[in-house]
């Protein structure tokens, strides 16, 4: 028998952490394009840093597709596999806008971008995933925890 609740519970948790190292992907890329510049501009010689970040974002982009996949065949894979890169950058999106509002100083422009990127990405994973799509992160985690097929 089937955990419908862990196995959704599971969704949840898997959705986060490759949202998470997808924002560690984003800051690997940006820590080697710093790296890059400081070796062009004399302030560094360390080219030995350069490729130890690459092994990194290509484990970091290695994890992050594992859990995607495993969370996409979670859901029969009956979803749109076609939105994976959607998804993937609507997920880095959130974040980054969510961050922006942090460092904002709870500026109410700043948190109207984070809450409407988090919208797009909810859509994106409803889609991705072949539930019922929604843009409500609290509404997705409802149909999520009702489990396939039961009222929530």
């Amino acid at each position: 028998m089937r955990n419908e609740n862990a196995s959704n519970g599971m969704a949840e948790d898997l959705i986060r952490s490759f949202v998470q190292i997808a924002s560690a992907e984003l800051h690997t890329k940006t820590s080697i394009e710093k790296a890059v510049s400081d070796i062009e501009n004399g302030v560094s010689d360390d080219t030995a840093r350069i490729e130890y970040l690459k092994e990194d974002l290509m484990t970091q982009a290695s994890l992050r597709r594992e859990i995607m996949l495993s969370l996409y065949r979670m859901y029969g894979e009956r979803g749109d596999k076609e939105k994976w890169c959607v998804v993937k950058h609507l997920g880095m999106a959130m974040y980054t806008a969510f961050e922006a509002f942090q460092a904002s100083d709870n500026d109410p422009e700043m948190l109207d971008f984070s809450l409407r990127a988090n919208q797009m990405f909810i859509k994106a994973v409803t889609e991705f995933l072949g539930v019922e799509v929604t843009e409500c992160a609290s509404c997705f985690s409802d149909i999520l925890k009702a489990g396939e097929g039961h009222e929530a």
